[in-house]
């Protein structure tokens, strides 16, 4: 193999990582926007609980079951967010990664173009 074909070789190879990286980092972020918002649920949901124990006539040891069940749902729904926001933070530095290494590659033909053209 001469090394054009080489380096066309190692560029297609990069470009497909590249887009398996942008298309690990979309399904990512859409987790994320997933976990984002089942917590905004569960922090609504503890805001109800709250609000129950408050009204007059309520019994206090359903009051305390919501809010306790309220406190365990968003306690899983932030665990669930922290686990999306690191899953996204790894692929958004691996397409970063991909991105450098297509542009090695990239850089290596463009200085091998170069060089055959000079006389």
């Amino acid at each position: 193999m001469t090394q054009r074909a080489e380096l066309e070789a190692a560029l297609a190879k990069a470009e497909a990582a590249w887009r398996k990286a942008s298309d690990d980092l979309d399904k990512a972020h859409a987790d994320r926007a997933k976990a984002n918002a089942d917590w905004d649920k569960a922090v609504a949901d503890l805001r109800t609980a709250d609000a129950d124990r408050r009204k007059a006539g309520t019994i206090w040891d359903k009051v305390f079951a919501d809010r306790r069940k309220a406190v365990t749902d968003r306690r899983k729904a932030d665990a669930a967010r922290d686990k999306a926001n690191a899953d996204w933070d790894k692929a958004h530095a691996a397409r970063g990664n991909a991105r450098a290494v297509w542009d090695q590659a990239r850089a290596a033909l463009d200085e091998l173009n170069r060089t055959e053209r000079k006389p």
